[in-house]
């Protein structure tokens, strides 16, 4: 009879992660600081396979409040205990179980103010993403971003039902 040492479920996820993107793509996710603008069911699955393989920062920005919609569509939100409160303190509380390795932060500023107020607070990140965001917001955002000689990338998302489309933003990088 031949006895199988068990591995720890830890073990077992990060075997089967580097065989998805070895080592240096393990590194580059868990030193990764990533903005999500806007907490919604789309952004938070976004963010959900980022936290589970174990990225190494995230924070979610968005001043909203849960409405019912918010409680019924995004998995994401405690239902309806939810309702009226911020939508990236409750969503970061939950997507922050998911890995406890994870430092998961919720800034309940509105994007307009922070554009308009700290605009190089977008450029402490090493990618963003929005999700539906207004396009007058995504234009400013996307602006600021492009003038620096080295910004962070953008990853616009729109959906609407099963329909999704994204883009990237990023400037050419050259090896020396």
């Amino acid at each position: 009879m031949r006895l199988i040492n068990p591995i720890s479920e830890s073990t077992w996820i990060l075997t089967n992660i580097h065989r998805l993107w070895a080592a240096t793509g393990q590194s580059a996710l868990e030193s990764a600081r990533v903005l999500v603008i806007g907490a919604s069911a789309t952004a938070t699955s976004i963010l959900k396979n980022l936290v589970l393989p174990g990225i190494g920062h995230f924070t979610l920005l968005d001043h909203a409040t849960v409405s019912p919609a918010d409680a019924g569509n995004n998995f994401f939100l405690n239902g309806p205990a939810s309702i009226g409160r911020n939508r990236a303190e409750e969503a970061v509380r939950l997507l922050a179980e998911l890995n406890d390795g994870v430092d998961a932060r919720a800034d309940t500023r509105d994007v307009a103010d922070v554009l308009a107020s700290d605009p190089f607070y977008f450029f402490s990140f090493s990618l963003i993403i929005t999700h539906n965001l207004a396009p007058v917001l995504l234009t400013r955002l996307a602006d600021l971003l492009w003038r620096s000689p080295s910004p962070p990338p953008l990853i616009p998302v729109r959906s609407a039902g099963f329909l999704a489309d994204f883009f990237l933003q990023f400037h050419n990088h050259e090896s020396a």
